[in-house]
């Protein structure tokens, strides 16, 4: 989101034609909802698209899609007319439980790619940490996806994935080892309501690991959904005593 290099006056797609042109490689973040965002109505140029249509005309870019919050890789079908040649692109993932290694395998080989040499740690760190910021300012300037009828398989796709990050947001807390089942009940806007340890006898529950795995759960976001007014998602979560995590469906 470029609020500060874009000189006053200046034409926006002149100015990203310039810096694309300029460009080694782009790299497509695309989340959960990206195809979902190009069915909005929108009253203005979708600038990221514009940007991505005119990477793909490139001879000399590498486009590389980048695959985050469990999201897979659109088919052409799915993609308008100008991006399909992006569902020819090989992909990268970036996982929530592997964020760290994940972001060094893709700029390891981004260097290979570009003939780079290697880079100081600190500076992939402010990459990982920009790249980040960027997917957060994606999703926040990102128009709401209209209601769909509720996909329970998709619903627990992001829940395992959201409970897996928690985990791992968690780590600095004691860690308690065994499994609780958590209940996570959403409205229909997509937002959690309520969510809690589903059992009497569970090791999470009053500690600060747990207290620290509800409160990160309580930001999970679905699809808003028109066919119920709430809807609620068991999920199991294992932490062994070699630091291995499962998060999987309860039901």
């Amino acid at each position: 989101m470029d609020v500060s290099h874009i000189a006053l006056g200046e034409v926006f797609s002149a100015a990203l034609a310039r810096e694309l042109e300029s460009c080694g490689a782009v790299l497509v973040v695309i989340g959960s909802q990206w195809t979902a965002s190009f069915r909005v109505p929108r009253d203005s140029v979708d600038y990221v698209r514009e940007e991505v249509r005119q990477a793909l005309a490139l001879a000399d870019v590498a486009v590389v899609p980048v695959l985050v919050e469990g999201a897979s890789m659109p088919r052409a079908a799915d993609l308008p007319e100008d991006l399909r040649p992006l569902a020819e692109r090989q992909a990268v993932t970036l996982r929530d439980d592997r964020w760290g290694d994940d972001v060094a395998h893709l700029a390891r080989s981004l260097r290979s790619t570009l003939g780079l040499r290697r880079v100081p740690r600190w500076v992939l760190a402010i990459a990982v940490a920009a790249l980040g910021l960027a997917v957060g300012t994606w999703k926040a300037l990102s128009p709401a996806p209209e209601p769909v009828p509720f996909d329970r398989a998709a619903a627990y796709e992001v829940a395992t994935a959201a409970a897996r990050h928690a985990v791992h947001d968690c780590a600095g807390e004691p860690p308690v080892l065994g499994e609780c089942p958590v209940l996570l009940r959403f409205v229909s806007r997509g937002t959690v309501s309520d969510v809690y340890f589903d059992t009497g006898d569970c090791p999470f529950k009053n500690t600060l690991f747990g207290n620290c795995l509800l409160a990160k759960l309580r930001s999970t976001r679905l699809d808003p959904f028109d066919d119920f007014d709430t809807a609620e998602l068991s999920v199991l979560v294992r932490l062994d005593d070699e630091g291995r995590v499962l998060a999987a469906p309860g039901e």
